[in-house]
């Protein structure tokens, strides 16, 4: 629908908006069966130029275009041709914005109930040690620790209902998963991060709690990424104030998909330092993460290869 008509839940503007929609382009008062591969692919790049959009952005203009023909042919409203002539799309570079792991001990030292709630320490000890997705962490529910093999057993992307892959976490971060469980006694079906809402409480001083306000859904992904900038802000302040060094603060912003990133460079260095039995190979990793393909995991890696190199 987006493809054809644009999307309905919320207006883009600005330099990263897409182009013209296939219903409002030129080829808007044609057929399906009458627009050829070649003309789907100009107005491919016209929708998504790659001058001034990231590599990643003409990847998934280009896969959403590959589903709406490969349904088009399936009903026979187009040939099969048209795919071959669509360009191919490569990934974005790699990033190095991850946190190495003397910031992650400095941040880490941050996160605490003083400055955050338990929710708040326990979105960012997932994203952290289980490199999970925004997406996926806020569907996470108490039964997909495995106690038994050390593993989280998360549905992540993919078509349907997702695809299913086992995380290995750490028996620290299991007992941080069982102490969160233990404190919150959530049901079985119910959600580890609940819809929350802020309660006032009258006293002496008006303060305020933090409080479940739908148990039977989900928060959103925007606590989530309020709550990992919150982390570098207060970083900023504590270095303000002399009580940290500037360098362990990161100069670019701090998001999930930073900690996903970090989560795949910690594993892989403290692997490559130390041997089988720390951290993850790469093939063990690209499980983890849930890609398919091993050039995926390597867009996560950033320069994780310069960074051993310098500290072997």
């Amino acid at each position: 629908i987006c493809t054809l008509q644009g999307a309905r839940s919320r207006h883009v503007t600005g330099k990263r908006a897409a182009g013209v929609t296939l219903a409002r382009s030129q080829f808007g008062d044609l057929r399906f069966d009458r627009v050829e591969g070649h003309e789907f692919a100009a107005w491919l790049h016209q929708r998504h130029p790659r001058s001034s959009q990231a590599a990643s952005t003409f990847k998934k203009g280009r896969s959403a275009l590959c589903q709406l023909l490969t349904y088009a042919i399936a009903n026979g409203w187009a040939d099969a041709t048209v795919l071959a002539a669509l360009p191919n799309a490569c990934a974005s570079p790699p990033r190095g914005e991850w946190l190495r792991p003397e910031q992650v001990a400095a941040l880490n030292a941050l996160v605490s109930e003083r400055h955050f709630t338990s929710h708040q320490c326990f979105m960012w000890s997932c994203l952290l040690n289980a490199g999970v997705r925004s997406s996926e962490l806020v569907r996470l529910q108490p039964p997909i620790l495995n106690a038994i093999d050390g593993t989280l057993q998360v549905i992540g992307k993919g078509r349907g209902d997702g695809k299913l892959r086992s995380i290995p976490v750490s028996p620290e971060f299991q007992e941080q998963w069982s102490a969160y469980v233990r404190e919150h006694a959530p049901r079985p079906t119910s959600w580890l991060f609940p819809v929350m809402q802020v309660r006032f409480v009258k006293g002496e001083r008006f303060s305020y709690e933090h409080a479940i306000a739908d148990e039977s859904r989900h928060c959103t992904q925007k606590p989530v990424r309020t709550a990992v900038a919150k982390v570098r802000a207060l970083a900023v302040q504590e270095v303000a104030k002399g009580r940290m060094d500037p360098s362990l603060v990161p100069s670019f912003a701090l998001t999930p998909k930073v900690l996903r990133s970090t989560y795949a460079c910690c594993n892989l260095t403290l692997h490559s330092q130390l041997g089988p039995g720390f951290g993850l190979d790469l093939r063990s990793l690209q499980k983890a993460m849930g890609h398919e393909s091993l050039d995926t995991t390597a867009m996560y890696l950033g320069d994780v290869a310069d960074y051993l190199n310098r500290h072997r």
